[in-house]
């Protein structure tokens, strides 16, 4: 038993672990000990101090705007017709935006052809009540968006701007 526990006292790993324990043992712990292990604090910067100079912005023509909500409104109706049913907070957002850029567009036009776009509104509009109303299943949501495509082909070709350019009030918004 003796000469089992003098290998053991003298073998390579346990000399090693007696040196890692005096090294640690005579360290202490030290400053540069403690830093090692504590975090450091944070700097304080002063924040920076930004002005914000008053720009002078160009009206745009109606015609200009007119384009942009037509476009606008295009696209977030081409979004309900391909993707109504799949997410109810992009549906509402969808409907929300189609009827603000047509508000717009209504805007921007003289008021016997502006009054044209106040039954397409109507029906957008009465089909988003219904979306909000009810949960819709996968039939109510063709169904709607078949209605919605047929809005849209319907207003695409008696409001395209080609079509309107005459009928655009003057000046600037």
């Amino acid at each position: 038993m003796k000469r089992h526990s003098e290998k053991w006292f003298r073998s390579k790993g346990f000399q090693g672990l007696v040196i890692a324990i005096l090294c640690l043992a005579l360290s202490g712990c030290g400053p540069e000990w403690k830093r090692k292990f504590v975090r450091k604090r944070a700097e304080t910067k002063p924040e920076p101090i930004i002005a914000y100079e008053p720009q002078e912005y160009r009206k745009e023509s109606n015609e200009i705007l007119y384009k942009r909500h037509f476009v606008f409104w295009k696209s977030w109706q081409e979004e309900l017709v391909n993707k109504l049913g799949e997410n109810s907070a992009r549906d509402t957002d969808a409907f929300q935006e189609a009827l603000k850029n047509l508000d717009d567009m209504k805007g921007c036009l003289k008021e016997e052809t502006a009054a044209g776009l106040d039954p397409y509104i109507k029906k957008i509009n009465d089909l988003y009540n219904a979306y909000k109303s009810d949960r819709i299943g996968i039939i109510q949501a063709r169904q709607m968006r078949q209605d919605l495509d047929r809005i849209m082909l319907k207003i695409d070709k008696a409001f395209r701007y080609t079509k309107v350019k005459g009928h655009i009030k003057e000046g600037l918004k």
